[in-house]
């Protein structure tokens, strides 16, 4: 048996495997003149409209205003192509400069499906 046949190799091979799944699960998409109203009622009566960075079924890179501290949780409004999406729930998850990402926490299942259509709509069109 070759050593490129044995053990290491298949251990290898599994790695590479398990690194392109991540690098899939994890896949975010550049936005171009999305902008987002991002509601913080305990934190602000009236909400910041921002601009998106990336979006990706787990959440939203953002220009975040400095009041919103990992952690906090916040309402999203924006629209993906014709799909209106209002008053989603997020948490900051990291705030680095101006830049910063939120999660999606659960949402309504219409409303998921409707992100989910605008993400492999980008998919498709970026291959």
């Amino acid at each position: 048996m070759a050593a490129e046949d044995g053990p290491a190799q298949r251990l290898a091979q599994v790695d590479e495997s398990e690194e392109a799944q991540q690098v899939r699960r994890s896949r975010r998409s550049a936005v171009n003149g999305l902008l987002v109203a991002i509601d913080a009622p305990s934190i602000a009566s009236q909400p910041w409209v921002v601009d998106a960075i990336d979006i990706s079924s787990r959440g939203l890179g953002l220009v975040l205003p400095p009041e919103l501290l990992v952690g906090t949780e916040v309402l999203l409004s924006f629209k993906l192509d014709d799909q209106e999406l209002s008053r989603l729930p997020a948490t900051v998850q990291y705030h680095k400069g101006v830049a910063g990402g939120v999660r999606f926490d659960p949402w309504p299942l219409a409303d998921r499906v409707k992100l989910l259509e605008f993400l492999v709509r980008i998919y498709e069109t970026s291959e």
